[in-house]
């Protein structure tokens, strides 16, 4: 997998932004986030559970309402997490496919498990990458979602 970096001018400052509480370099901040998701993902799932009392489920089922998935789409799942979404819009829209980004592959891995146990596999693309710069082509996708990113 290739990773790409971007080379900051020596006289040029680098830019700061929020990351929790913290101020950190904006060059960090990926890496933080890396970190916490990675180190969550097995608990990912559970924990949106607990800390929404089971409300994101309700959300997650209105946007596919409002979305309204249909025969033959293409999805981009952003910051896609372990696949609530896409596995959502599968259900809804026959042959349908989902490309499902994030930038942990730790939790692209607990999502592809989620979807071998629901025969969901042959339907959905698992792509580590940041929705900051995405990694496809124009015009390649009919729905965009990104839910907690």
């Amino acid at each position: 997998m290739q990773e790409i970096g971007i080379a900051l001018m020596a006289d040029e400052p680098e830019n700061k932004t929020h990351f929790g509480f913290e101020t950190v370099l904006e060059s960090e901040k990926v890496n933080r986030v890396k970190d916490v998701f990675g180190n969550v993902s097995s608990k990912y799932d559970l924990m949106n559970d607990i800390m929404s009392g089971g409300v994101h489920r309700l959300w997650k089922e209105a946007m596919m309402d409002w979305i309204n998935p249909l025969k033959g789409q293409r999805l981009l799942d952003a910051a896609g997490g372990t696949g609530d979404i896409s596995f959502r819009f599968l259900k809804r829209a026959e042959n349908a496919r989902a490309t499902i980004l994030d930038l942990t592959s730790e939790m692209l891995q607990e999502g592809k498990s989620r979807a071998e146990a629901s025969q969901l596999n042959q339907h959905l693309e698992w792509v580590v990458g940041d929705a900051m710069a995405l990694p496809f082509n124009s015009n390649t996708f009919d729905v965009y979602t990104i839910s907690f990113g």
